[in-house]
């Protein structure tokens, strides 16, 4: 969409301008990363990442709880970090984890995995 603005005969207030040339930029609450499902990962920010280890195939997921969509599938073994943990509905605890995987060129990978496919305690 673009806008169009004519500024006729040199005047156009103060607060106008302040109007047009004035960006928003959403405040993180510390609330919205440790349980928000749609947390953005770029903007993740944790103060410690705990490693724990993957005990079989169990996926992380998008948001925490099994209908979610998958975002990687680590094998048995791995290493992931996790930053803090939630509850869904149904009571099952679940860790908010980055992976990093790839050779040269890494990718990591963010999201909520079980607590009954890592060694971190349920």
């Amino acid at each position: 969409m673009r806008f169009r603005v004519e500024v006729t005969g040199g005047a156009v207030g103060a607060a106008a301008l302040a109007m047009l040339f004035t960006v928003t930029i959403p405040v993180d609450s510390a609330a919205a990363d440790k349980s928000n499902p749609g947390s953005e990962p770029a903007r993740i920010s944790a103060a410690t990442w705990t490693p724990t280890t993957t005990l079989n195939n169990g996926p992380i997921r998008e948001c925490y709880a099994a209908g979610c969509a998958e975002v990687w599938r680590p094998g048995p073994g791995e290493t992931v970090r996790w930053s803090h943990y939630a509850y869904n509905s149904s009571g099952n605890r679940w860790y908010y984890v980055q992976y990093v995987v790839g050779n040269g060129t890494p990718h990591t990978f963010y999201g909520w995995i079980y607590c009954g496919n890592v060694t971190a305690s349920c």
